[in-house]
């Protein structure tokens, strides 16, 4: 046991990225309260009955690629560790088609650049397609409520449901946190609530949006593939009966209504870009498939929002980036609300993400070690930063955008 028995944490969102938190403050035995609006764990965009685990690569190493990279790793290494398979529904495997001479180019020197094995991802035909694809044998179609309960239940938060966070303030070494039902103390708060961010001011400057996605749930049936599909859209292998063709992407025109004309945009795709899947495509009513809209929350660089949350109240704006190349410049100093973290924007890949980001999150809030033997994983320090809300503030500094 370390001295965190006597804290408590309160985790605002209860989806994937939420119940990540739970997770790793139960290893680091913290008191936690896991708070969500809705009546249930994973609802909105963790609410999907379908959604696919594998890393986002690039060409030659970037931040991005290599977080994306050690998070699948991660996260493959807590599935065997928790013994999630046996758990959580899931299939095996998922094929990245690429069907351009750029994409051949891109996947196949991310192989070489970023040292990645074969028994993690390797070049090889696509059978329903005919084309070169990289294959992911440990990639997962997965139910991410299911994974989002097991975390949960593994982290034994204190859960409370239907309750909104609707102010917070840093006071005294606590955070007094009130709710619609009631005001409660704690020593660390952890944000992690999706697109509602907008509500609070504190948040309001990180450079965020809602996307609305919409999927068709598809019988089992209708298609013969034993692994997942990923081409621009993407088809999963079969869970419980039903396939995911998925997903449509919307910043503008946010309606919660299903729109028909989305659902036959995806099934023409599909068609086109795997017109073996099926000997006839005709005689299918698409409007009695089911559809689902959620919405996810994306940063402006589509990178994760993952740190300690900058008070950019007390922020000394007088500090211009040019006085940096004059004599006596003074450098730019980022203050913080010490005990309040921030997860979002985790977007598509949020559950490839949300279990790494989540334990840098806890790690950076907590003030842990930064190489610490017992982790199962230590993230570069690079990467780290690349993470933080910081860079927005930056950003904006070089630009003289704060006042």
């Amino acid at each position: 046991m370390n001295g965190n028995n006597n804290k408590t944490a309160i985790v605002v969102g209860g989806g994937v990225a939420g119940a990540s938190i739970c997770y790793a403050l139960s290893k680091q035995n913290i008191k936690t309260i896991l708070m969500e609006k809705q009546s249930k764990p994973a609802t909105k965009a963790s609410g999907n009955p379908i959604g696919v685990v594998y890393p986002f690569l690039t060409k030659h190493k970037t931040a991005e690629s290599e977080f994306s990279y050690l998070a699948f790793q991660y996260f493959l290494e807590l599935w065997d560790s928790l013994d999630l398979g046996n758990t959580v529904p899931h299939v095996d495997g998922i094929h990245y088609l690429l069907d351009s001479g750029s994409a051949y180019d891109r996947y196949s020197h991310a192989l070489k650049n970023h040292n990645i094995p074969k028994s993690l991802a390797e070049l090889r035909m696509d059978p329903y397609s005919q084309k070169d694809s990289l294959f992911f044998p440990q990639g997962k179609a997965l139910s991410p409520v299911e994974l989002s309960k097991e975390l949960i239940r593994y982290a034994k938060p204190e859960e409370v449901y239907q309750t909104n966070l609707i102010s917070w303030v840093e006071t005294e070494g606590k955070i007094i946190c009130q709710t619609n039902k009631e005001s409660i103390h704690t020593d660390y708060l952890f944000l992690a609530q999706g697109y509602q961010f907008a509500s609070d001011p504190r948040l309001n400057w990180i450079p965020m949006k809602q996307v609305r996605g919409q999927i068709v749930q598809v019988p089992m049936n209708y298609f013969p593939n034993n692994t997942s599909i990923l081409y621009g859209d993407y088809l999963t292998a079969e869970i419980n009966g039903e396939r995911v063709l998925g997903a449509s992407f919307d910043e503008f025109h946010l309606e919660e209504e299903p729109r028909m004309e989305e659902t036959i945009q995806l099934w023409k795709g599909l068609q086109e870009k795997l017109p073996n899947l099926r000997e006839s495509w005709d005689g299918v009513d698409l409007s009695q498939l089911g559809t689902r809209v959620s919405y996810r929350t994306q940063s402006q660089d589509r990178h994760p929002v993952v740190g300690k949350l900058p008070n950019v109240s007390q922020l000394d704006t007088s500090i211009k980036y040019q006085n940096l190349f004059r004599k006596n410049g003074k450098p730019f100093q980022i203050p913080y609300f010490e005990s309040v973290g921030i997860l979002n924007g985790l977007g598509s890949r949020g559950i490839t993400h949300a279990l790494l980001a989540a334990n840098i999150l806890v790690n950076l809030v907590l003030g842990l070690p930064k190489k610490n033997p017992k982790e199962e994983m230590n993230v570069p320090e690079h990467i780290i930063q690349s993470l933080k809300p910081d860079r927005f503030l930056l950003r904006m500094w070089k630009r003289d955008q704060l006042t």
